[in-house]
This record gives C-alpha cells, structure tokens and sequence, in this order.
C-alpha cells in the first residue's frame, strides 16, 4: 500500500525556474500559438540569462510543467512581467492560475516592486482575463508594438504603500 501511496505523490507548486523549463515548453509547444522570438542571441542564451538573473519561476502541476514566468526589472521598484504558458495549462487552469499567483507574489515580496506591468496581445483573450484575475489593471493600448504588427493593451499593478 506504502508504494501506491508513493506512486500517487505528485509535486503542485512553484520553485526556481531553469533554463531547461522554457526550452521545454517551447518544443512542446506554447499555449500562445504562433508565438516567435524576436531578440537577439539564442534562445538557449536568452532561457540561460533568465535563470541567471534570478527572478523566474516554473508553475509545475502533477510533476508536468504548466508554465513559466518571471519579472524584468526595469529599475528599481519597477518591473516588466512576462509569461509562457504550456499547452498543458487547459488540463489544469486552476491550479495553474494558483501557481502563477503564488509565484508572482513570492517574486514581488522578496524584490520589493512597488509596480509591475505586463503586455497583452490584442486577440489572446485568455491572456487578458488571466492578468485580471491577478489584479493588474488596464492602461492602455499600444498600437503595432510587436514586431509582428500586433497591438498590445498594457496592464500595471501598482502597490499602495
């Protein structure tokens, strides 16, 4: 029966990201279809420089990884979101959701942002209402801000003091 039990333990949670966590979900396949990367250097540089920097995290449900995400710090007390979510996410939106929330506020508590802002793409709707549920707020718009000529609705939290 110790076995059984054993075999059912499965980790929910949110821990350090690595690199290996974006690479994944990238050859998976993202939830976001058609996303592409635009930066310069490797995209194994780029998930290197995001473990490095120290402020990523990896959603992981039932030991499958639902996603990851962390915060660019722009400056001091100011940083920009950013999100890749798997496929895998539409198995378990709930407790995905609760990662993402846990992790994010883990992130802002130990870096002390006083506001975080995320962008949205026009036409991934799950995006928008995700950002909702999270307490971010809309701004504005940005027309053509992506290098693919897609508008964008900026999103901000900003912590009273």
């Amino acid at each position: 029966m110790e076995a059984v039990k054993e075999k059912i333990k499965t980790f929910t949670g949110v821990r350090p990201f690595l690199a290996e966590d974006m690479l994944s979900i990238i050859d998976d396949g993202t939830k976001e279809n058609g996303l592409k990367y635009y930066g310069s250097g490797t995209l194994e540089e780029l998930a290197k420089q995001t473990e490095d920097d120290g402020l990523s995290i990896t959603g992981i449900v039932n030991d499958k990884i639902v996603g990851c995400g962390g915060i660019r710090k722009l400056w001091d007390g100011v940083g920009e979101v950013w999100l890749m979510l798997s496929p895998v996410t539409s198995l378990y939106p709930i407790r995905t959701y609760e990662c993402i929330r846990d992790g994010f506020e883990q992130l802002i508590e130990e870096n002390d942002f006083v506001r975080l802002q995320a962008w949205g793409r026009v036409g991934f709707a799950k995006a928008h209402t995700l950002f909702r549920h999270l307490g971010f707020k809309p701004e504005g718009i940005a027309r053509k801000y992506t290098p693919d000529g897609v508008d964008c609705i900026l999103y901000a939290i900003v912590r009273q003091d």
